[in-house]
């Protein structure tokens, strides 16, 4: 999958409508957009070895791609609740610092489940959407899809239309189970849930150009920039999937509305 640009958050801030994980915001897409902003993903369709991964064995092939300190080794490798908060606050800001995602979700779940520190549902998102990152990385990946789904089935079985919960349990669903009828039954279901969550669009959106749906697509992106008129991504994912099929004209026409709303929101 192609590295993602950074262009995203800034148009989804500008519109006040979406607040992804910052980890959605990590997730790969395969489609050009604007110049600015931080990264999206898009759907990996692959499946990854379902295999139960343990905390150690997480840890040992997150090690292989990046050795911590040996203060840092020692908080992550000790038993959860055998150390202070303050070690794993210790370790979360080195984990942040040098950006690495894999450890600084295990972190977060340590502590809220040992001190009840941040969001279920975010931290369950972060799980899911770091999940769909590490891909190339089957045992990282499926440690955080595994632990992620233990608490979206918690939170959903409280809540039921948690439209956020729904959400990752799709990427769960396309990227980790790779089970297209599983996570079209949820988005179906979703879209009756709330047929305007933008995020839920968005994830539809690149499973169709994932399959190359392209015609469902296009209808995708004006729902998107129906639901989001003053958001230029929209418009830029309208101008890309049109290239896609080969229109060029109608490709040029949404890349000048893109570029037009991109500089109203620069004034």
């Amino acid at each position: 999958m192609k590295k993602p640009s950074k262009e995203i958050v800034i148009a989804v801030a500008s519109a006040t409508v979406l607040t992804f994980a910052l980890t959605f915001n990590r997730w790969k897409t395969n489609q050009a957009a604007p110049s600015t902003g931080k990264d999206i993903p898009s759907m990996q369709m692959g499946g990854i070895d379902q295999s139960p991964v343990d905390r150690v064995a997480f840890l040992q092939a997150v090690f292989e791609k990046a050795k911590p300190p040996i203060e840092i080794s020692r908080i992550l490798l000790s038993q959860p609740g055998s150390m202070p908060k303050d070690s794993s606050t210790k370790a979360l800001k080195w984990a942040i610092e040098t950006e690495n995602h894999a450890l600084q979700t295990l972190i977060e779940l340590d502590l809220f489940a040992l001190f009840k520190e941040g969001r279920e549902t975010d931290v369950a998102r972060n799980l899911i959407f770091n999940g769909a990152e590490y891909v190339d990385a089957p045992k990282i990946s499926a440690f955080l899809f595994q632990q992620g789904k233990i608490l979206i089935d918690k939170g959903l079985l409280s809540n039921p239309k948690n439209m956020e919960l729904r959400n990752a349990l799709i990427i769960y669903q396309s990227e980790y189970m790779n089970q297209p009828m599983q996570f079209l039954a949820t988005l179906k279901e979703s879209l009756l849930i709330d047929s305007n969550n933008v995020e839920l669009h968005f994830i539809h959106l690149n499973l169709l150009k994932k399959s190359q749906q392209w015609e469902k697509a296009i209808k995708k992106c004006q729902k998107l920039v129906s639901l989001q008129p003053q958001n230029p991504y929209w418009l830029f994912e309208t101008s890309n999937t049109f290239g896609n099929m080969g229109d060029s004209i109608n490709a040029k026409i949404y890349l000048n509305l893109a570029v037009k709303s991109q500089k109203k929101l620069k004034k």
